[in-house]
């Protein structure tokens, strides 16, 4: 998403009631990632969202993300849009030939597997040989929506996002859990359409969380040995500072999955919980004893 070019084409979906400009916002370093009006900064992976007409994208970047490389001027590869008429598919704000005939996939992040060797379905459906008789859900259908077994329980990770599923129970769709719990994969992406995506998002907002969605690794079952004084107290004061800005202690509790990783400084610029990636649906005032 270094190009300004590429960024403006994510924007084929753009809500016609948003009032800032999506060729202000590519310009800005944003793409769009939705629902509604969110964008996301190529540079510092900073979202904004809920635009007014007076909002200016760039000093909005400024404002809630000073550090961002991109605006410090920084030269991180940003390839802007060529100007002087050379493009001329604007009007109103509204994109006409250049977007016409865009299809989904040009519009995704372009990005390496995780797992190269599993990108064939084939490749990934030779994992399940040991897939347990317990498990409600075919290894057809796993395997179909890009993930292989890890052959621990019934863990199943994504070849391209490196996402991991356990639990499964009968009538669970893959491809719907992998909308809801890891909405930013390519895979998924290219497959399914941001469209589905943030149908599922929408549908999901609202609900309980389910315990399938998992960290993006499976747990190391092998017990760790026991720890002396020295490195205990060095974790415990490793988990005590916020997981964003690494500097200062943690201090609000996030709701629904109650991590409590982040600061109080951090904690409004964030709309998903950095630890489990789940949807951040309200905050709460944590104390420390």
């Amino acid at each position: 998403m270094k190009s300004e070019e590429r960024r403006l084409r994510t924007f084929q979906h753009w809500p016609d009631s948003a009032p800032v400009s999506p060729t202000d916002l590519a310009a800005a370093g944003f793409f769009f990632i939705g629902p509604d009006d969110r964008v996301e900064c190529f540079c510092c992976g900073g979202v904004l969202y809920d635009w007014f007409a007076e909002d200016n994208p760039l000093a909005e970047h400024k404002k809630f993300f000073p550090g961002c490389p991109f605006i410090q001027g920084q030269n991180i590869g940003n390839q802007q849009m060529p100007r002087a008429g050379e493009i001329q598919d604007c009007v109103d704000g509204q994109f006409l030939g250049m977007l016409q005939n865009l299809g989904m996939e040009e519009a995704i992040i372009e990005a390496q597997p995780e797992y190269p060797e599993k990108v064939t379905e084939d490749g990934r459906l030779s994992t399940f040989l040991n897939w347990p008789a317990y498990a409600q859900v075919s290894p057809e259908s796993l395997a179909r929506a890009g993930f292989f077994y890890t052959g621990q329980d019934d863990y199943v990770q994504c070849f391209c996002c490196d996402g991991s599923l356990r639990n499964w129970e009968r009538g669970d769709d893959p491809w719907v859990e992998h909308a809801r719990c890891f909405p930013r994969c390519q895979f998924l992406l290219q497959s399914r359409g941001r469209d589905f995506v943030n149908s599922i998002q929408d549908t999901y907002l609202d609900s309980p969380e389910s315990n399938i969605c998992q960290p993006e690794n499976p747990p190391v079952i092998p017990q760790a040995p026991a720890l002396n004084t020295e490195e205990q107290l060095r974790r415990l004061k490793e988990e005590r500072v916020c997981k964003v800005c690494m500097d200062k202690d943690v201090s609000i509790l996030l709701v629904p999955c109650g991590h409590l990783v982040v600061c109080a400084e951090c904690a409004p610029n964030l709309r998903r919980c950095p630890i489990c990636r789940g949807v951040i649906r309200d905050s709460m005032k944590a104390f420390l004893s």
